[in-house]
């Protein structure tokens, strides 16, 4: 009997600590909300209070507590406390689209796009058939700007794991040789006369000459250091030399630490805040550049004086930003268009000269379908 009331007893204390720190917790909130992160970090609306009808008041319960959840008090620190746990404990990932590797090294996998693990890996080659369409498209699109007077230039940008592939978890396996976006590549070159750019090569050169890096550890992307290097291998395909990093002359600038968008997806951008630095590149020929407008998802222009008179366009991802400074400053007009937002209309409204269709290596497959006129 008395062991029986012990555990009732036990059960109460415990319901009461429960209800106690409930309770504090939305008492320290009101306290301490405005200094708390209260900000959306997720890509999802937050859950709104569900309205009481006859309708709905069989999902209503299950509305407030999805309104709650949403709102409980310290959220996103409990959140990013539990990543932290994953992360420097477990050195588990809490996100199905990022892979922690070596160094705080992070690397993005995206089963829905070309996969950069799979890529890594070697497994996202294509078929003969499969390379002859994407070679046809590109000649069409190509054969579209020629018929204008235009210039084509199809650009690749290389996914970091082909680069700091040696930073990847050992349960990956060794890094292949050959890949989608390198066959694309080789491809086009041997069977086509469409112009592409993939600087592989010129990436892993520049990483091996370099003590900076030249991809972020906590992006998916690379930085203004690794964009100078893609963009010198672009302008020399449109004829234009700029200077190697290590040229006399040529200096590269440490800036302010920074984090990136695959710490973001681990709720750890404020704690891995600091294992990026961005650089940037002088020392080249900047003609008096300008950016005059820079919308990330719609158009960017930048304008310099007495450069390569020619006007281009660029239709490109999110790759392109790193991109734009160096080519803005190599043409006195130089405009850069998001690809989720590319309107045929305003390519043929600024009349290029050049039109390049930059993207990264993780959407080669859409040249196969892609289309510059849209209309």
């Amino acid at each position: 009997m008395c062991e029986k009331n012990s555990k009732k007893t036990g059960d109460k204390f415990i319901v009461i600590v429960f209800v106690v720190v409930i309770c504090l917790a939305w008492f320290w909130w009101l306290l301490f909300k405005n200094f708390a992160d209260t900000e959306n970090h997720e890509n999802r609306y937050m859950a709104e209070f569900p309205a009481l009808s006859s309708d709905t008041y069989l999902s209503f319960s299950d509305g407030v507590n999805a309104y709650i959840d949403d709102r409980i008090p310290f959220r996103n620190e409990l959140i990013t406390i539990n990543d932290a746990i994953d992360y420097y404990i477990f050195r588990r990932s809490s996100s199905k689209n990022v892979v922690i590797g070596s160094d705080n090294w992070l690397f993005y996998s995206e089963p829905k796009d070309v996969d950069p693990i799979l890529s890594y890996q070697g497994k996202d080659t294509y078929s003969e058939e499969e390379l002859e369409g994407i070679a046809q498209n590109c000649i069409k699109q190509r054969d579209i700007m020629l018929d204008q007077g235009r210039e084509f230039v199809i650009f690749i940008a290389v996914n970091k794991e082909h680069v700091y592939g040696e930073h990847m978890p050992l349960r990956y396996g060794p890094q292949a040789e050959y890949f989608g976006a390198l066959q694309i590549y080789e491809y086009l070159k041997e069977y086509t006369d469409v112009r592409v750019v993939f600087p592989y090569e010129e990436m892993l050169q520049a990483k091996k000459s370099t003590s900076e890096n030249i991809y972020y550890k906590a992006d998916t992307h690379w930085n203004y250091l690794g964009g100078y290097v893609a963009a010198s291998a672009l302008l020399k395909e449109l004829g234009i030399d700029m200077p190697g990093l290590h040229d006399e002359g040529m200096t590269i600038e440490k800036g302010v630490p920074t984090s990136g968008d695959l710490a973001e997806m681990l709720n750890m951008d404020k704690m891995l805040s600091k294992v990026d630095n961005e650089y940037y590149v002088h020392g080249y020929e900047e003609h008096g550049s300008k950016e005059v407008q820079w919308d990330y998802y719609n158009t960017g222009i930048y304008h310099a004086e007495n450069a390569d008179p020619r006007k281009v366009y660029v239709i490109r991802d999110s790759f392109g930003t790193h991109l734009a400074p160096y080519l803005g400053s190599q043409f006195d007009e130089c405009i850069l268009r998001h690809r989720d937002t590319y309107d045929y209309n305003e390519l043929l409204s600024y009349d290029p000269d050049v039109v390049v269709f930059e993207l990264s290596e993780r959407f080669c497959y859409i040249l196969d379908g892609f289309r510059i006129a849209t209309k």
